[in-house]
C-alpha cells in the first residue's frame, strides 16, 4: 500500500510539473545553444504554456544546479527573473518572458571560468514556479514548471578534412568530412592568396560543387565546420586543385581539322577516326532497320 501511494504521488508530480512548461521562442525547443560569440550579451526569448489554473504569479529564475527547486538559490548563485504578474499569467493559456545571456550564472569565484573564457560546455536551466486553483482556494503546493535549457559550448568543432577533390571544366567538387558536432561547413577557394568564391552548407547536404573558375591555373582551398552554438573550427590543411578542360568527342573532332591527324578524307584507325565511322554505321544500321519496318 506505501508502495502505490508513493508511485502515486510521484505520478501526480510529474503531471503538475508537465502543465507549465517552457520553450524557447525561436526554435520552439527545450534547449538553447550558444557559443562564445554570444557572450557579448544577446535577449533570449522564453514562451511558457499552462495547463493548469493558477492562483499566483509564475516566479521564474536562472540556475546552474542540475535541477531546479521550488524557488531560487541565491546561496547556489541562482538569478531571478522578473515574475510573470499573476493577471497575465491567469489571462492567458501561453506568453513570454526574456532575459540577456549575460545573466546566467557563470562562475566566477574560486577561478571560476565565466562566459568566454570557458573551454567547455556548461548547462543552465531557467526554472519557475507557480501555484494552482485547489477546489475553492489557492493551494500552499508549490508546482515547478518543466525548466529549459540553456547550454554554453565553448569548445569548436575540429577542422573538417577533405574526402575527395577533383578539378572539372570552370569548376571543382569537394566532399568534405566533417566531426559529429559540426553543423555547417564552409568552403573558401582562394587564388594567389586572394579569396575568390566562399560556399557555406549544411553537413551531409554531399559534395560543394564551385563554378566559374578559370582553367589551367592553381587554385587553395580551405575548409571550416561551425557547430549549433556559432563556434567556428580552425582553418583545414590548405589543398590545390586545377581545373581542366574537358574535351568532347566534337571537340576533338574539331580541333583536329575533322580528323585525328589530316584532311576530311583520311579516317585512318585513330580515336576520332573511329568514332566517326562508329556514329556513321549506328546512323545507317537505324535507318535500315526504320526502312525495313516500313515496307
Amino acid at each position: 500500500m506505501r508502495t502505490f501511494l508513493f508511485t502515486v504521488a510521484l505520478l501526480l508530480s510529474s503531471a503538475a510539473s508537465a502543465q507549465v512548461q517552457f520553450t524557447f521562442t525561436n526554435n520552439q525547443k527545450d534547449t538553447l545553444r550558444f557559443g562564445k560569440s554570444g557572450c557579448g550579451g544577446g535577449t533570449v526569448s522564453v514562451t511558457w504554456t499552462r495547463s493548469l489554473q493558477p492562483c499566483r504569479a509564475l516566479s521564474v529564475w536562472l540556475s546552474s544546479k542540475s535541477s531546479c527547486g521550488t524557488e531560487p538559490d541565491s546561496s547556489a548563485g541562482d538569478v531571478s527573473l522578473a515574475d510573470v504578474s499573476q493577471t497575465v499569467f491567469t489571462a492567458a493559456t501561453t506568453g513570454t518572458f526574456t532575459f540577456d545571456l549575460t545573466s546566467l550564472p557563470f562562475p566566477t569565484g574560486d577561478a571560476g571560468a565565466g562566459c568566454g573564457s570557458l573551454q567547455d560546455d556548461k548547462t543552465f536551466l531557467v526554472c519557475g514556479a507557480t501555484s494552482q486553483v485547489d477546489y475553492l482556494s489557492c493551494s500552499s503546493t508549490v508546482l515547478k514548471a518543466t525548466a529549459a535549457k540553456v547550454v554554453y559550448d565553448g569548445k569548436p568543432p575540429t577542422p573538417p578534412s577533405f574526402a575527395s577533390v577533383a578539378g572539372l571544366d570552370g569548376a571543382v567538387r569537394v566532399s568534405l568530412s566533417s566531426a559529429s558536432d559540426a553543423a555547417t561547413e564552409e568552403l573558401v577557394v582562394s587564388l594567389g592568396g586572394t579569396e575568390v568564391r566562399r560556399v557555406n552548407q549544411a553537413v551531409g547536404k554531399g559534395p560543394i560543387q564551385v563554378e566559374g573558375l578559370e582553367n589551367n591555373l592553381t587554385y587553395q582551398l580551405q575548409a571550416y565546420s561551425t557547430d549549433e552554438a556559432g563556434n567556428v573550427s580552425e582553418s583545414s590543411e590548405t589543398v590545390e586543385v586545377i581545373p581542366t578542360k574537358t574535351f568532347g568527342f566534337l571537340e576533338l573532332y574539331g580541333e583536329g581539322g575533322g580528323q585525328e591527324t589530316g584532311g576530311c578524307g583520311s579516317v585512318g584507325g585513330g580515336v576520332a577516326g573511329g568514332a566517326v565511322l562508329a556514329v556513321l554505321g549506328f546512323w545507317l544500321s537505324s535507318r535500315r532497320n526504320r526502312s525495313w519496318r516500313e515496307q
